[in-house]
């Protein structure tokens, strides 16, 4: 049975809080029944042992597990045309996981090979190239660690590198590690590709995590414009066994809101806990469909 998460962006208006808040947000996660939160990479940057350790005993003690998202700042852009930019964000990236794997922790993903909102300084195959080379010297961290190292396709206006399965497909391949995997997410499949099933069918053994929720970020089953039975149908149909992570995002204020651009209550009578236990229901009964299908050889 897949593992279903919650992202700490849904509940939250600010990315980091320390160790304290990320407790709380797990705590609510896991009394809604949530098997994982995922938390944003990049606060454990500076994040002292202490805190870490106090988050990790804490989290194993409540008995939900913790996976990391992360978006490339621009001055950490590891497929920059300038060497000290990507020299500085290839030790970022080490040091985001050196964090993750004293965590414990055994998913980093994200826009993990680029800056999130990056433009383009020479082309896009200059970039690629380089983004590979990075990959290639961090992501021998991320197996030491046992970390599956995400590449995540975003829409054509947050990165310019990675805008659908294949192109995430051949990245995973030119990087060539057995910890490189693809994230898909549904909001931005739902921009850029033409069939979200024929894609999740065509990444099939590269799938190594996976977000969903709706087409304008609610929590997934509120919307009529994604078919969820062909996605989950696709998921079982290539046996995929990851963590499904809800991330949407729906409350205005704050960073969060700014950098995902949300300007306005996506949801109107906002009741963040039902609508979370909701989607919850609703991802576990869409999985236990085709399971059950399976079962029954349908």
């Amino acid at each position: 049975m897949n593992k279903v998460g919650a992202h700490y962006g849904f509940w939250e208006t600010e990315w980091s809080g320390g160790a304290d808040h990320f407790i709380k947000s797990a705590k609510r996660a896991a009394a809604l029944g949530f098997d994982a939160l995922e938390l944003a990479g990049f606060a454990f940057y500076d994040m002292g042992r202490q805190e870490m350790d106090q988050l990790r005993a804490a989290s194993e003690e409540i008995g939900i597990e913790l996976s990391y998202s992360v978006s490339l700042p621009l001055e950490y852009d590891i497929s920059s045309s300038d060497d000290s930019v990507r020299k500085n964000g290839i030790a970022y990236v080490k040091a985001l996981l050196e964090n993750v794997g004293y965590m414990g922790g055994k998913l980093f993903s994200g826009i993990t090979y680029g800056a999130w909102h990056g433009q383009i300084e020479d082309t896009k195959e200059a970039h690629w190239d380089r983004a590979v080379q990075s990959v290639r010297e961090i992501v021998k961290l991320a197996e030491d660690y046992g970390i599956t190292y995400g590449f995540e396709m975003v829409n054509r206006f947050e990165n310019f590198l990675i805008n659908d399965h294949r192109e995430a497909i051949r990245f995973a391949q030119e990087v060539g590690s057995l910890n490189g995997k693809v994230l898909l997410d549904t909001f931005h499949m739902n921009i850029e590709e033409d069939d979200m099933a024929r894609a999740i069918l065509e990444t099939g053994a590269w799938l190594g995590h996976f977000h969903v929720g709706e087409n304008n970020r609610r929590p997934p089953g509120m919307g009529n414009a994604i078919n969820w039975d062909n996605v989950f149908k696709a998921l079982h149909t290539i046996g995929y066994d990851g963590w499904i992570v809800m991330e949407p995002y729906v409350m205005p204020g704050g960073q969060v809101g700014k950098d995902i651009g949300i300007f306005r209550e996506i949801l109107p009578d906002l009741n963040l806990d039902s609508e979370a236990k909701a989607a919850l229901g609703f991802v576990r009964k869409e999985m236990n469909k085709f399971a059950a299908a399976k079962q029954d050889g349908k």
